[in-house]
């Protein structure tokens, strides 16, 4: 395990040489640390134990902007570096000197007799890396050459052996002895390390990004009291069927607008058949054929009336599926509320300029930021037939004697013509009048 450098960037120092202490100057810090030879920046101590507490060095204790505790600013004093590796672990003949990641190893050959002796030792499994006349070297990565790790005194050490093994003599005399020597490399655990402290200068940048307003939506069919309407509610066909769709939670300068809408017989919307009622971002497509409108309201909702219709060949069930929309309180030709007006043969809008109508009848742009949601109504029923109002007795004793007494009473039923069972989409009732 290698020691765990702890860099602090320290703003401002004092700075203890051999013969003086000084404190500095923000301005002249960098310079005058320069100036002191022995500084080899950074600076560094190292220890087996801790030296100052361990919160000292937790971002959470400021801004970055204050001192250095003392404690701190006691043990990152500048000191002599000391030269060398550690000292030898076993006399002049066999020196030890331990790096980072390294461990180095020089022997004498005096110690190992004549010959050749470099090919019968060996540090742990490895050979000899270089020689010279005088000396043979050893220079190994710390995992390798079967080279252990351990703790010992709260110390990180790396040891392994150092090994001769001359070949064994001919001859009844011997010059050389076998022999096994531990080396070792010992590394404190904890290093405390500094250098010339410097202030960064953060670039600012800004990212707008639209936030997307949430909204609530709820369209529902009403009648002409403007009460809710239930699937088994009817509605007589040609008749007006009322509808409001409604926003929660809006500021006084947003409306809600209703861009389209259809209906579907079925729940779905993606159901088929369609039949259009408003288009193109607000244009009250069936005010140019009926008594369709929208109707004037607050601005958290719109109201509008479809003249009551079915569909061929299909019950008279129906849903209205609409897409709506929060925008500014005035409108504009991608959201507006625009009836026709059938007697001036324009469109007009009901809360600001006629102008963003003019598009109704040809095709308005849609707005790519407009973000919109289509919401689903509750079922309504139509009747498509209804039975005429059945006169009483005495009525029909009217009819045909003519006048009796003082009260005359005029009856003209207008029968209903019993038509297909498929009707057509927008059909009118009449019904039977009865007046004095």
């Amino acid at each position: 395990m290698v020691p765990l450098l702890l860099l602090l960037l320290c703003a401002r120092q004092t700075v203890q040489s051999p013969n003086r202490t000084a404190p500095l100057q923000p301005g002249a810090q960098a310079a005058t640390l320069l100036q002191h030879t022995h500084l080899s920046l950074p600076m560094y101590l190292d220890s087996d134990l801790p030296l100052v507490r361990k919160d000292f060095f937790s971002p959470a204790r400021g801004s970055g902007q204050r001192g250095l505790p003392r404690p701190v600013r006691e043990l990152l004093l500048p000191v002599w570096p000391r030269a060398g590796g550690p000292p030898s672990v076993s006399g002049a003949a066999v020196r030890t000197s331990c790096e980072r990641n390294r461990m180095q190893l020089q022997v004498e050959r005096s110690v190992l007799g004549s010959g050749e002796p470099g090919s019968h030792l060996k540090l742990g499994t490895c050979g000899v890396s270089r020689s010279t006349e005088d000396r043979l070297y050893f220079e190994y990565d710390l995992r390798m050459c079967g080279t252990q790790r351990t703790m010992i005194n709260n110390r990180m050490v790396f040891f392994n052996k150092l090994h001769y093994d001359p070949p064994k003599p001919k001859g009844p005399i011997r010059r050389t002895a076998p022999f096994s020597v531990p080396v070792a490399c010992y590394f404190n655990r904890f290093v405390y390390s500094y250098k010339v402290g410097y202030s960064p200068k953060v670039q600012m940048w800004k990212f707008l990004k639209k936030l997307k307003k949430v909204a609530k939506f709820v369209l529902t069919p009403r009648n002409a009291q403007w009460k809710q309407l239930s699937g088994s509610d009817h509605v007589l066909l040609g008749q007006p069927v009322f509808f409001a769709a409604e926003a929660q939670s809006l500021s006084r300068d947003e409306r809600l607008y209703v861009l389209s809408c259809y209906a579907t017989p079925e729940e779905s919307p993606t159901s088929t058949p369609q039949f259009p009622v408003i288009t193109n971002f607000g244009c009250m497509a069936e005010s140019k054929n009926s008594r369709s409108r929208f109707i004037p309201h607050r601005n958290d909702a719109v109201r509008f009336s479809v003249d009551a219709f079915v569909f061929k060949g299909v019950t008279g069930r129906l849903y209205m599926h609409c897409s709506m929309l929060v925008s500014a309180s005035e409108p504009t030709p991608t959201a507006k509320s625009c009836n026709y007006d059938t007697r001036t043969r324009r469109w007009v809008e009901l809360f600001g300029s006629n102008s963003v109508c003019n598009c109704c009848d040809s095709s308005c742009s849609p707005d790519e930021s407009a973000e919109t949601e289509v919401v689903s109504s509750t079922s309504w029923t139509i009747d498509p037939k209804m039975k005429s109002k059945p006169l009483n007795k005495e009525s029909n004793t009217t009819a045909t004697r003519g006048i009796t007494g003082r009260k005359r009473r005029w009856v003209k039923s207008a029968s209903l013509v019993e038509g297909e069972e498929n009707v057509s989409e927008l059909q009118t009732l009449t019904a039977s009048l009865i007046f004095d």
